[in-house]
């Protein structure tokens, strides 16, 4: 047996020497693009109210005003979506007594806006309606696959014309493709824009000016060749 393994040490030798004749070379592609559809949370809060069914009544009768605000600038129904809705009671505490000041009531929505130029309008509108809660908005891409795609097609070109690079610095000829892998990058977005500070804005007159920008689509790739 201790010669036979003595006997395959130069097949082993071979073999090892071949398995570590690879490369491995990492490419990055980026695609640019406007957003299509804006996504904007409105919150209305109604402060303490008397009982749970006064605050939700009150709730209610603002945010069906909202809501109507909303659509009358051309928003469809399946692109008003609930995200919150809650009663809760609110407390005073004095002198280590707590005694319940009254009950309320909160709703958000997530807006779709697929026509950009109304972005304004429909903020103005909202919080003229009552809106006194919002997250913002973010300026998106409906349907990023295909750009998602592209940015993967560059992030393999780069990886490739880097391995090439070090191949020929190696004075060595690339073989054929061990392994992939890729990892999209999430997107990035234009600027946060509170919506306390667009109220501010309309209060001036005019529309909203809601710059959108563009949202950046990124991926990273990994390749591992064989060294000729």
């Amino acid at each position: 047996m201790g010669g036979q393994y003595v006997a395959s040490q130069p097949q082993r030798a071979e073999q090892e020497v071949a398995a570590n004749r690879e490369i491995t070379v990492t490419g990055q592609g980026k695609v640019l693009a406007a957003p299509t559809i804006a996504q904007v949370t409105l919150g209305v809060t109604t402060g303490p109210q008397a009982s749970a069914e006064a605050a939700m009544d009150l709730l209610t009768r603002r945010f069906t005003a909202v809501v109507e605000a909303v659509r009358a600038e051309g928003v469809e129904e399946d692109d008003i979506k609930t995200t919150n809705l809650a009663v809760n009671p609110v407390y005073d505490f004095r002198e280590g007594t707590q005694t319940i000041r009254g009950y309320e009531a909160t709703e958000s929505i997530e807006v779709k806006v697929r026509d950009l130029d109304k972005v304004g309008a429909i903020i103005g509108r909202a919080t003229q309606e009552g809106v006194n809660q919002a997250g913002g908005i973010q300026f998106v891409i409906d349907d990023p696959e295909d750009l998602q795609r592209e940015a993967e097609g560059q992030a393999i070109a780069d990886a490739k014309k880097n391995a090439e690079a070090l191949a020929e610095d190696l004075n060595v000829s690339l073989g054929r493709v061990k392994t992939f892998s890729t990892a999209p990058t999430a997107p990035s977005f234009p600027p946060f824009y509170p919506v306390a500070e667009l109220k501010a804005t309309d209060a001036r007159g005019g529309d909203l000016p809601v710059p959108t920008g563009t949202n950046e689509i990124s991926a990273t790739v990994q390749i591992t060749y064989e060294l000729r």
